[in-house]
């Protein structure tokens, strides 16, 4: 009789564990992969106006922290030739958006053929210039819009459009 109950337990086993197991080997939600995603940029600094569109990276999380702060996080990069109409070599944006109302800590950094801007302000170290940015989500992308001076009071205005937002990885884990 002990061998029957066992044989009936396995048999009931058998009889839910495909599905069970199907489940569990189910693959969780893609989320976007850095290359699929395009970024296009109109800026316009140093009295010049610039374009560029292409592969790019473009990451947000909604939930993180900064020197134990509560913060959102988006980061752009892009790296373009330079060359022709558009003129962007490289755009690099990390905007942390603290959660207690405090102000924004931006780091923004644009390199054209004609020059190289900066924006750098809100973080522990020295600031350099002023900048906002306002935040457009549109599905599974959005728009950020910078708009500022660099610390010798050239006026920078750039527009980031990010076909989607990757999660950002978490570091220390």
């Amino acid at each position: 009789m002990h061998r029957s109950g066992f044989a009936a337990l396995l048999g009931f086993l058998v009889a839910v564990s495909p599905p069970a197991y199907a489940q569990r080997l189910a693959p969780p939600e893609r989320s976007t992969s850095p290359e699929d995603i395009t970024v296009s940029i109109t800026a316009k600094a140093g009295g010049k106006s610039y374009e560029a569109s292409g592969g790019g990276t473009c990451q947000h999380a909604p939930d993180a922290s900064i020197r134990g702060a509560s913060a959102s996080l988006w980061l752009v990069q892009f790296a373009g030739s330079g060359k022709g109409k558009g003129g962007v070599k490289q755009l690099n944006l990390t905007l942390w958006r603290l959660k207690d109302g405090d102000s924004d800590q931006l780091s923004f950094a644009l390199e054209t053929k004609s020059g190289s801007y900066r924006i750098e302000t809100g973080g522990p170290g020295e600031s350099a210039g002023e900048g906002t940015v306002t935040i457009l989500p549109s599905g599974p992308g959005g728009r950020l819009e910078v708009s500022g001076k660099e610390a010798n009071g050239k006026p920078i205005q750039v527009t980031i459009d990010c076909s989607a937002f990757a999660d950002v990885a978490s570091e220390g884990g």
